[in-house]
């Protein structure tokens, strides 16, 4: 990996917390709070501004812009969540640019392992253990305004971008150089 591992732990240590608590708060409500968006930005300036050279800490403003273009082409097609748009763009500011390929990798890998794990819990008893949870309720075809436009049966992404960005910084701060 090319993130400094320093770096990535000290990411880390305040990133994941936020990337857990973004992963309970997408199951159970089925959105990502501007606060914890928010809270990831200044991790990333407060740290970044201090552990990067300049050059590289404003670069790393252009992976946000795509990262959030890109989310904004997918929210306008309600594919995605605004909130799923903003963290994608927040999460790109940590990653370093020579490991976008190994994070697309775990991205596939944690949508797909969070994907099958709703899945598999949703068609399950196990829902019963947390009933009133967002990622369960039916479909409501009434909200047409919605990812999915209430018609079918869709699962939080920001429980994979939560686990990919903590997943990366984890990884970072164990094999970064």
């Amino acid at each position: 990996m090319q993130i400094d591992a320093g770096q990535a732990t000290l990411f880390a240590l305040f990133a994941v917390p936020l990337c857990i608590l973004t992963f309970y708060v997408d199951m159970k409500h089925k959105r990502i709070t501007n606060l914890t968006v928010w809270a990831l930005f200044l991790v990333f300036v407060a740290i970044g501004f201090f552990t990067l050279p300049f050059t590289d800490f404003l670069w790393r403003f252009a992976g946000y812009a795509f990262a959030f273009a890109y989310g904004f082409v997918l929210w306008m097609a309600r594919q995605l969540g605004a909130g799923d748009v903003k963290f994608m763009a927040v999460a790109a500011l940590y990653i370093h640019p020579g490991d976008i390929v190994t994070v697309l990798f775990i991205l596939a890998a944690a949508c797909i392992g969070a994907a099958l794990a709703i899945l598999g819990v949703y068609k399950s008893p196990l829902t019963k253990l947390a009933p009133d949870w967002a990622s369960w309720a039916e479909k409501d075809p009434t909200k047409t305004d919605t990812v999915g436009k209430g018609r079918k049966f869709t699962i939080p992404f920001g429980t994979a971008l939560s686990l990919t960005l903590a997943s990366y910084l984890i990884m970072g701060a164990l094999w970064g150089q």
